[in-house]
């Protein structure tokens, strides 16, 4: 089941975004980073930003399984002047637990849908070079198209830009 993020939920949403950071991202994100994000206070800083902006003109998706959340994704207007024309899968994430099931395909299934939505014909990804999930992107049938710097906490990584047309 998929649900929209509201302000019941986005507690739950900073969980599971704070959670797939730690599982996906060790060794590739600096662990200090990692540490820092996985606490309750910045779990709960998320959620009360998140709330904050609920009507910011992205839509934020929570995927639940056997009652448990299990994964989140996010659309929105590209942040890429580049790819301005462009839709964006602004975040997929899925806990370890639920990978190689069919949950991703789900969601990105339903993150074009929602683009569509939107008014968008074409979406942009963005995946941290060094992340498995690009394999993911292109089985998909995502394009990749550029290479964009990306800063997370202290450190400077790059991100492969992905493109697919609906």
């Amino acid at each position: 089941m998929i649900e929209e993020m509201n302000i019941y939920n986005a507690y739950d949403y900073a969980v599971i975004n704070t959670k797939s950071w730690i599982e996906s991202y060790g060794g590739i994100v600096d662990q200090e980073f990692l540490d820092k994000i996985n606490t309750e206070e910045e779990i709960l800083k998320m959620r009360d930003t998140l709330v904050k902006y609920l009507d910011d003109g992205s839509k934020r998706l929570l995927l639940k399984v056997d009652g448990k959340y299990a994964g989140l994704f996010r659309v929105k207007m590209s942040k890429y002047e580049k790819y301005a024309d462009y839709g964006e899968l602004g975040a997929l994430y899925l806990l370890n637990k639920y990978k190689n099931k069919g949950y991703g395909k789900m969601m990105f299934e339903r993150a074009i849908e929602e683009l569509k939505k939107m008014g968008y014909e074409k979406m942009i990804v963005g995946c941290l070079e060094k992340n498995p999930t690009n394999e993911f992107y292109i089985h998909m049938g995502c394009k990749y198209c550029d290479k964009n710097p990306i800063t997370i906490g202290k450190q400077e990584l790059k991100e492969n830009l992905y493109t697919y047309d609906f």
